[in-house]
């Protein structure tokens, strides 16, 4: 037998009150990019009780991934990580409507955004290029984003901080972002995120190539935290 909403919901509305977990429901996210950050931060909305939920990756799961990424299990690997974060979320909030896109984001894509016109868009992708194109597309068409800057080679959680991207240090990804972006016109005022300013860990494989090395807690706390903005702006806006 599946709880019901208000069972599944009852420690949350006793905190937030009735009227804002129905708010909260009414609440559309999309998470772009479903691995390390994204997928904690995919965790906590399907756990808050967000009612319409967009899942956005192309990857599939691999055993690198076993170490950091809450959707990756034995079971999951070679499967895509779109199919496997839908599955989770309707696990976890059956009443939740979740989409899955099996999408790599490019330059070339972004209008499918549009035509769902999610409330939220909780970016976690990694790729520069397309990063600073789904950037400046939502920012463009004023479509609330909360951006994820470098997780990799760094150890400590407690450094992560919330701003937006004029504001970040020493992040090396929100360094090339506000580049890349400026030079587009883009307001950086527009672009939420969380970051580290964490001085990197030069990290290299056994052939002595360079390796992005990352443990579970830096990510997973950036995505909650990602997670959290996006509940805070729900309640507000």
């Amino acid at each position: 037998m599946i709880p019901s909403y208000d069972e599944r919901l009852a420690r949350t509305i006793a905190l937030l009150g009735k009227e804002q977990s129905q708010r909260i429901f009414k609440t559309s996210v999309m998470i772009i990019g479903c691995g390390a950050v994204g997928g904690y931060a995919l965790e906590m909305i399907a756990r808050l009780g967000f009612g319409k939920i967009f899942v956005v990756d192309f990857d599939t799961f691999e055993a690198s991934n076993l170490n950091r990424q809450i959707l990756a299990t034995v079971s999951s690997m070679a499967k895509k990580k779109c199919v496997v974060a839908k599955e989770r979320c309707l696990s976890i909030n059956p009443d939740a409507s979740v989409i899955d896109y099996d999408l790599k984001i490019t330059p070339d894509n972004l209008d499918f955004i549009l035509s769902e016109r999610p409330d939220f868009v909780i970016d976690a992708i990694d790729d520069v290029p397309a990063k600073t194109a789904l950037l400046a597309f939502l920012a463009e068409h004023n479509i609330k984003v909360f951006s994820a800057m470098g997780a990799a080679l760094k150890t400590k959680s407690e450094l992560l901080k919330a701003s937006t991207l004029d504001k970040t240090q020493g992040c090396h990804l929100a360094k090339k972002l506000r580049e890349a972006l400026r030079t587009k016109g883009i307001d950086l005022r527009k672009i939420n995120c969380v970051y580290s300013s964490e001085p990197v860990k030069i990290c290299k494989d056994e052939q002595g190539h360079n390796i992005l090395g990352s443990l579970p807690m830096v990510p997973a706390v950036m995505g909650t935290m990602l997670a959290s903005l996006v509940l805070e702006s729900s309640l507000i806006d």
